[in-house]
């Protein structure tokens, strides 16, 4: 079965349904309708089907893709990938990975 992998802050908004979608680094590939693991430090917490995978640009990033990952807005957002992945331009790819919780 196919993992995503999160950081542990992420496992309770995920787990509460706040964070139902994941932004990653590059143009990535992801199962549509297949169900896939969720882990967080080598374990895994929940179960997800993937629903959408979206590639767009840094750049286009808006505030409702930002809510959807779980922050208040694109600034917040851009500012853990920046976390997360160190310095991303605008330019940059992304993958917008949406999943929906089936077991946790």
């Amino acid at each position: 079965m196919e993992r995503i992998n999160f950081d542990s802050e992420y496992v309770e908004p995920i787990i509460s349904g706040r964070k139902i979608t994941t932004v990653r680094r590059g143009i990535k590939s992801y199962p549509v309708g297949r169900i896939v693991e969720l882990t967080a430090g080598g374990n895994t917490f929940a179960l997800a089907r993937v629903n959408k995978v979206v590639v767009k640009r840094v750049r286009e990033l808006s505030d409702e893709d930002a809510k959807r990952d779980g922050f208040e807005t694109r600034d917040e957002l851009i500012s853990a990938l920046k976390r997360i992945y160190g310095n991303i331009k605008g330019e940059e790819f992304v993958t917008v990975v949406h999943f929906e919780i089936v077991k946790s």
